[in-house]
């Protein structure tokens, strides 16, 4: 896991994602995911190459990497790339920014979750309004996500 731990929506991915990988694993006795290393890529390129390359010296074997976001993911990339590895490792990130999604359409990238900011900014007024009008609101309001494979990216007209 290329983290961002100081970022609380980053400790909210990497929360969600550690639940669901246990519960795929739950019952397994073989094909089991086990998750080697959480390190601290800073939410940036840079820092997503280095400790992508720190962890595939002490882990060779790397199957999998999940990225907090794009840039995280698109320095694992570079790192995965010069060591050779880009074919067996897979990259899951999360956002679906333009280089990430460019990235997925290229095959660089598995799949990005995306949020939708357009409608997280209609529902935040919407929800002050009804507020300010009076209404209870409710205390957690979820704006699904959609994951973002190569096949999305391949139909995207706001890419190359």
């Amino acid at each position: 896991i290329v983290h961002f731990p100081q970022a609380n929506s980053c400790q909210l991915r990497v929360q969600g994602f550690e639940e669901v990988i246990g519960a795929y694993n739950q019952g397994l006795a073989t094909g089991m995911i086990e998750v080697i290393a959480q390190l601290d890529g800073g939410g940036v390129r840079d820092e997503g190459y280095k400790v992508t390359e720190d962890t595939l010296q002490a882990h060779p074997d790397l199957a999998g990497i999940f990225a907090i976001n794009d840039p995280s993911a698109l320095g694992a990339r570079a790192a995965l790339e010069k060591a050779g590895k880009q074919d067996q490792v897979k990259i899951v990130a999360f956002d679906g920014q333009p280089e990430g999604k460019q990235a997925i359409k290229e095959g660089k990238i598995f799949a990005d979750p995306i949020q939708f900011p357009d409608k997280i900014g209609r529902k935040t007024v919407a929800l002050i309004m009804a507020y300010f009008n009076g209404e209870e609101i409710p205390a957690e309001v979820l704006i699904p996500t959609s994951l973002y494979r190569q096949e999305d990216g391949l139909k995207d007209p706001s890419l190359q």
